[in-house]
Order: C-alpha cells, then sequence, then structure tokens
C-alpha cells in the first residue's frame, strides 16, 4: 500500500500520525508512506530522526491571526494546493489521511479532488473548522473522541480513540526516577504545556514553591519550561532547595510520565490521549486561546470519567496550584481514582482501528492490501458505513 499522512505544526497532530505510521509499518512490509507536513516546520526534523520519507509545503493558520497575518496565510493557499497536486501526482497513493495542521488541509483537498480515497482523523472532543469542512467530502472521518461524531456525516464516521505512540510504555516508575536522579519515594509533580512550554504554569509553579517549604522533605518536580522561562524556573528551584528535574522539552517523555504521580498540563487532545492510555492523574489547564476553546472540551471529557480536574487559566495562581499539591499528598486514594478514571476513557487499540480504516478505504484501489483486527470493523458497516 502506498500512503500520505498530511498533517503536523503540534505534537498534538503529529504523534497521533506516527502511531498510525508505526502501526501500519508493523502490518506491511512493502509499505510506502509519504508524511507531509508544513515547510520549515518541527514535523520534518522529528521525523527525519525517526526513518520517514518528508516533504513539506508552504501554509499558515488563520484562527487567531490579526487581519494582516490571516492575508498573508490566505495568499498561500493556492500555492500550497498547486504543491500538493504535485506531490500526489508524483508519489500516486492508495489513501491521503489527514490529522490536522496547516498543511493537512490543502493535502486532504487535493485527494478529493482527484479521487483518491480520503481519511481524516480528528482528535480534539469539539471538531476544527477545517475538518467540519473536509468531514463533508472525504471517505471516512475517524475521531478521537465520542462528542465529536456529531460534526460529521453519520455514515461516514468511526470512533477510534486517538492513536498514542508505543514509545510511552514500558518504563516503570523505580527505572524512570533512578534514570531522572530522583527518589522513588517522594511525591513527583510533572509539569508541561507542549513543545513550546506554558508561561501561565510555569509563572503559577514558581509562585507556589515558597508556599510549600513545610512540604519541601515530600515532593519533588519534572518540569518542562519551554526554552524562554528555562533558566528562571531552574534558578526558582535552587534557590528553595527543591528537587526538580528541569529541561525546556523532554525527548524521552515515557521516562518523565513513568516516574510522575501527577500531571499539572494543557489540555491538547494528544496530551489527553495520553494520560487516559497510561492512566496518569491529572489537573488541566485549558490553553484559553485554542482555536473554539477545544481544549476545554478535551478537559471536560476527561473530567467526566473522573481522570481529571481542571483549573482555568484566568484562576491558576501559585496559592491555587500549592493547594492542589497539598491536597493530593494527602489523598493518595484519591489520586488512585482519577488514575482509574482515566484509564477508563482510554481507548488501547487506537491505533489499530484507525489502521484497519486507513486499510479499508485504501482497498478501493484495485489491488490495496489490508487486514482487519478490530471487531467493529469486521462487523462491515455497523459502524463505518459501507466499505
Amino acid at each position: 500500500m502506498k500512503a500520505i499522512i498530511t498533517g503536523g505544526g503540534t505534537g498534538g497532530h503529529l504523534f497521533p500520525a506516527i502511531a498510525l505510521a508505526e502501526e501500519l509499518r508493523s502490518r506491511q512490509a512493502d509499505l510506502s508512506l509519504l508524511f507531509v507536513g508544513v515547510e520549515g516546520g518541527v514535523e520534518a526534523t522529528l521525523l527525519a530522526t525517526r526513518g520517514w520519507d518528508f516533504e513539506g509545503i508552504k501554509a499558515s493558520g488563520l484562527q487567531g491571526k490579526r487581519l494582516l497575518s490571516r492575508l498573508r496565510s490566505l495568499m498561500l493557499i493556492p500555492s500550497g494546493l498547486i504543491r500538493s497536486l504535485s506531490i500526489l501526482r508524483r508519489f500516486r497513493p492508495d489513501v491521503v489521511v489527514g490529522f490536522g495542521g496547516y498543511a493537512s488541509a490543502a493535502m486532504t483537498l487535493s485527494g478529493v479532488l482527484t479521487r483518491v480515497p480520503t481519511v481524516i482523523h480528528e482528535q480534539n472532543a469539539l471538531p476544527g473548522l477545517a475538518n467540519r469542512w473536509l468531514g463533508r467530502f472525504v471517505d471516512r472521518v475517524a475521531v478521537a473522541f465520542e462528542e465529536a461524531s456529531d460534526f460529521f456525516p453519520k455514515g461516514s464516521v468511526l470512533v477510534t480513540g486517538n492513536p498514542v505512540r508505543t514509545e510511552l510504555f514500558g518504563v516503570s516508575r523505580t527505572e524512570a526516577a533512578t534514570r531522572l536522579g530522583l527518589d522513588p519515594n517522594r511525591f513527583t509533580l510533572l509539569i508541561f504545556g507542549g513543545s513550546q512550554g506554558a508561561h501561565g504554569l510555569n509563572r503559577a509553579v514558581m509562585e507556589a514553591l515558597p508556599q510549600l517549604t513545610d512540604e519541601r522533605e515530600r515532593i519533588q518536580f519534572i518540569h518542562a519550561t519551554g526554552p524562554r522561562d528555562l533558566s528562571a524556573v531552574r534558578q526558582g528551584y535552587d534557590a528553595l532547595g527543591c528537587p526538580a528535574v528541569v529541561e525546556p522539552f523532554f525527548q524521552a517523555m515515557a521516562v518523565a510520565y513513568a516516574a510522575a504521580d501527577l500531571c499539572l498540563c494543557r489540555a491538547g487532545a494528544g496530551t489527553v490521549a495520553e494520560l487516559c492510555a497510561l492512566g496518569k492523574p491529572s489537573v488541566l489547564v485549558p490553553f484559553p486561546f485554542a482555536a473554539n476553546d477545544h481544549q476545554r472540551y478535551n478537559a471536560e471529557a476527561l473530567i467526566a470519567s473522573g481522570g481529571a480536574r481542571m483549573v482555568l487559566d484566568r484562576e491558576l495562581s501559585g496559592a491555587a496550584v500549592a493547594e492542589l499539591i497539598r491536597t493530593f499528598l494527602r489523598d493518595r486514594e484519591g489520586l488512585e481514582a482519577m488514575a482509574r478514571g482515566a484509564k477508563a476513557l482510554a481507548k488501547p487499540d487506537a491505533a489499530a482501528r484507525l489502521a484497519d480504516l486507513v486499510t479499508l478505504t485504501a482497498a478501493r484501489v484495485p489491488g490495496a492490501k489490508f487486514q482487519v483486527t478490530s471487531p467493529e470493523l469486521r462487523s462491515g458497516t455497523r459502524s463505518c458505513g459501507h466499505v
């Protein structure tokens, strides 16, 4: 099978795409796969280190931008579409799979226009405008959250869950703490806010530290700051003698997750899926400027299962963080209940279910090879329409 996977710009789009690619590659030795993303984006470097072929197109987002930036983004659309059509003609894929992001819309639309079988995957509980529009024209729509199904045609939508990277599993707490130089018996808080960090989270944790001096012997921190706040955050921990591992970004997130008792983080779709898959309790602080406030909807889905608490960005403060830490230091049963709630929302076979959907869609092309592993897809039309 030949497939194009398109998306990127953020880890929330890219990591589920990588998980799908890994699942497809594990099934088909003769798989030919090409990633298409933003020219000059972070995905080019990340994919190269994993051995995937990549091509970039010029693209930029529209939502949340000022008028001049929006006009510049609009001017890139024709060239992005032409570039996408050129890639399609040259690569001749059996299927195009769109994961969202700036480049995904042009590439997926090109697949629709040239009648290549197309699938989109929506990671968020509240779908973005581009995927809502594309959902009317593509062959199949996969969604991570049941709540997103209502935004797409019933005959083409399937709840697959959000694929999670296999590399996140298999690290024990003791091993993780040892690798990080931490005490496996201390309460460990993991703070992160995406590849660029989250200034609001960083500030609130720094404000909380002086209020936790009486708990200093019981707690430790793993903190991904982003590049801008790295020095200030390291100095903050050092000044108060708080054990902490502070980096701009953790490449080995499996280790950071495994060592953590509680996560304080944003509520991107990929993050929520990882928390559920790993059964990690969390306090979610949705990014308030995310398109259509979609991170809040993601957080609410996890809260409904009992797997998380939410603090709105405008309510985030040092006092709030300090109180949360004190609460969970004394309520291990509550942490365990949250872990079970998160795990209950997980779809551990999400990559397999999505791979089934992709291969079934590609099978409309003569000679396409596929296998079906998920029971719902074996049953034929009940969940995703005729194939």
